[in-house]
């Protein structure tokens, strides 16, 4: 389960961006939570509806292990459910809320995904038995991980609170870049994780 946390994390960015040329419309979304409203928009909910129900069904080693992803498990499974609305979304009620309030939950429960993705690499993959090299190095990265996800998300928090950016922002898809970064650090933890990468020999 882990492998495939981290592999489908990995491959994420990439099944939306190729999804929505297959489409036959070429340009790139501003953020990953765009590409909603895009022929890809069923690859966006199916491989967050599979993430996050693996994460919930992850047992891990404790209880705050199993807190942890459930919580970030559900939150992605919320992302998936409730879209993003922007200017060139459509304008109706979805699931009886209004699309302000839908864009909260969603906004809201990315954030929680994103913070939990950053705990577990950080805090929870570097416990136990730290004596061998190899647990040193995968510690390393998981560290590293942790950090790439907290900082990325403190700059994409900065470009929303500024709107000034949010017109470099868009021309450069920074923002989906920033989300893509984030996912990678995931997915990389989750395959160290799962013995795919720097496995003891």
């Amino acid at each position: 389960m882990r492998k495939a946390i981290g592999f489908l994390a990995l491959v994420f960015p990439f099944a939306l961006i190729f999804g929505k040329m297959l489409g036959g419309v070429l340009p790139m979304e501003v953020s990953i939570s765009a590409y909603y409203w895009t022929t890809a928009g069923d690859i966006f909910v199916s491989l967050l509806a599979v993430i996050g129900i693996f994460l919930i069904s992850y047992k891990g080693y404790d209880l705050r292990d199993k807190i942890i992803t459930s919580i970030a498990g559900v939150s992605m499974l919320l992302v998936a459910l409730f879209p993003c609305f922007g200017t060139d979304s459509p304008n109706y009620i979805f699931m009886f809320l209004s699309p302000k309030a839908t864009g909260i939950i969603h906004y809201a429960a990315a954030i929680l995904t994103f913070s939990f993705m950053g705990v577990m690499s950080f805090f929870q993959f570097t416990k136990g038995n730290s004596g061998t090299e190899g647990k040193k190095k995968r510690n390393k990265v998981y560290k590293i991980c942790g950090i790439v996800i907290g900082s990325t998300i403190l700059i994409m928090l900065i470009t929303i609170l500024f709107p000034s950016l949010r017109k470099a922002t868009d021309t450069f898809r920074l923002f989906f870049w920033l989300e893509s970064i984030v996912v990678w650090a995931f997915g990389i933890s989750w395959l160290i994780k799962g013995e795919t990468l720097l496995k003891d020999k």
